[in-house]
């Protein structure tokens, strides 16, 4: 019985972690979440703060807060990208804790073409807070009422399992186009919390290819001087799970507004979302926001709405009254 508890946790920790932390994000504005060579672009330094908050018809609720950087060495040609993610699921006490190191170096293919391979190294933490799980023996049918302690052996077990994780990524970029692959958990790491038995993390795979386009290239007045139009999809694979991802945006001077669109699929369900995001540049800083909604589905699960907002410290001061402070894809600071 242990045994199956425990294979029944970690399999639901899998499901979760794919699902959730990793699947809803706006990849308009976060694609280094999907793609980690993304840091390198431009090898612009920063840092930022992201808060997504999912939340289903069942009244549950998922956070997730992700602290993340860059920092750029212009003269040995590379980038140092840093990630840290901490995802909470307090219905269930479940909380994740993972931080990635990614180095990414760029070589200068021609006509102001970049490709920037990049190679990530992580640290994850599992753990299961006992004291917001209920056993059978703490429940009292006649009474409605709820014991503070059980005698069950998985109560007084620590449920807790640290991992180490491998990622490679490579882009291919100029200023208006962009493809790129990601290889994630390259190692399979062991996610179990009982050692007699594995639960390894499958590997995935990731595409991405974006465009992008002066809108206003002969200066129109009733267009901001830098106006671009930013088109993004991708594709994220795993064992049992697919997502598909597609994002317009407007970019208008330091204002940008778009809509995307998210299709996930797995061997129980599938559901489409549609969703907002909006941004605004001041100075160095950078607010945004994002929203999603789900438009479809099927009648097992419930997909969730989805809240996000993110800010941004842009370090390259110089590059604030030019256009690759707002535009996407931009080889200026090369």
């Amino acid at each position: 019985m242990m045994r199956k508890i425990f294979m029944l946790i970690g399999f639901s920790i899998v499901s979760f972690m794919c699902s959730g932390q990793q699947t809803y994000y706006n990849q308009t504005r976060q694609t280094q979440f999907l793609n980690p060579s993304y840091y390198g672009i431009n090898g612009k330094s920063f840092a930022g703060v992201s808060y997504n908050s999912l939340s289903y018809k069942t009244n549950e609720k998922i956070d997730s807060k992700i602290f993340y950087g860059a920092v750029s060495f212009e003269n040995a040609n590379f980038s140092l990208g840093i990630d840290f993610n901490n995802f909470q699921i307090n219905t269930y006490g479940l909380v994740n804790n993972t931080i990635n190191l990614t180095y990414v170096y760029r070589v200068k293919l021609l006509n102001e073409m970049y490709f920037l391979p990049g190679l990530s190294v992580g640290v994850g933490f599992n753990q299961i807070e006992n004291p917001d799980l209920i056993f059978g023996d703490q429940l009292n049918l006649l009474t409605g009422s709820i014991a503070t302690s059980s005698s069950d052996p998985l109560f007084f077990s620590e449920l807790s399992t640290n991992f180490f994780d491998l990622g490679a990524s490579a882009l291919i970029y100029n200023e208006s186009f962009m493809f790129g692959v990601a290889l994630k958990h390259l190692n399979s790491p062991d996610i179990s919390y009982n050692q007699e038995f594995e639960l390894k993390r499958p590997i995935s795979f990731s595409g991405v290819i974006a465009y992008e386009r002066d809108i206003n290239y002969f200066g129109r007045s009733f267009l901001p001087e830098n106006s671009y139009l930013y088109l993004i999809a991708s594709l994220y694979s795993t064992e049992n799970f697919m997502k598909v991802y597609a994002g317009q945006e407007l970019l208008l001077g330091g204002f940008s507004f778009g809509l995307h669109q998210l299709y996930t699929k797995n061997e129980l369900s599938n559901a489409m979302l549609v969703g907002l995001n909006a941004s605004v540049s001041v100075e160095q800083f950078e607010f945004s926001f994002g929203y999603n909604m789900p438009i479809s589905q099927n009648l097992t699960v419930f997909p969730p709405n989805v809240f996000e907002i993110s800010m941004i410290v842009k370090f390259d001061r110089f590059l604030r009254n030019n256009k690759g402070f707002f535009k996407h894809l931009k080889t200026d600071n090369l």
